[in-house]
């Protein structure tokens, strides 16, 4: 597994993050890269007692993520960078290269979304973003890391309606 994650999950930190990828990969640096959350008191305090001990929490705008992004900080350690939205991660494109791990995790079913897998549910435009990256990068569906992912190749047959 590559040192960095980059992961799309609108639950952010949950048990399946903690057991499925923080200690499966012994991982001890977390970043949160979330405008609402780095904004919240209340919420960088509950995601900061979630986490096994010795486990680093960083909790970032986008924005501050992106400027420290290219930081040694991120070299020495596995690092899990967790995100909320597909937005999120194409806002941060420009950080992903081929140390990047790129994982959609969990964006959860709304109206107008169309379903590419049991645990992922996106909107057109979200998946236009999506092909965008995976013209660079490769890009996987993985829920948890003991579970095989699935490559996402060309969504675009998803909006062509060939799914």
């Amino acid at each position: 597994m590559k040192k960095i994650i980059f992961r799309v999950d609108d639950r952010l930190i949950h048990g399946q993050v903690i057991e499925g990828w923080l200690k499966h990969f012994k991982i001890n640096h977390v970043v949160i890269a979330n405008d609402k959350v780095a904004d919240n008191p209340l919420q960088k305090m509950i995601y900061a007692s979630t986490l096994p001990p010795g486990t680093e929490l960083s909790i970032l705008t986008v924005a501050d993520f992106i400027s420290s992004f290219r930081s040694d900080r991120y070299k020495k350690d596995y690092v899990l960078v967790l995100l909320e939205s597909v937005d999120d991660l194409y806002a941060i494109k420009s950080m992903i290269n081929d140390d990047v791990y790129v994982n959609i995790g969990c964006v959860a079913s709304r109206e107008h979304k169309i379903e590419v897998s049991n645990t992922v549910f996106l909107n057109p435009d979200e998946i236009r973003k999506i092909c965008e990256i995976r013209q660079d990068f490769e890009v996987f569906i993985h829920k948890v890391s003991w579970e095989p992912s699935v490559e996402i190749k060309n969504f675009n047959y998803i909006l062509e309606g060939n799914l």
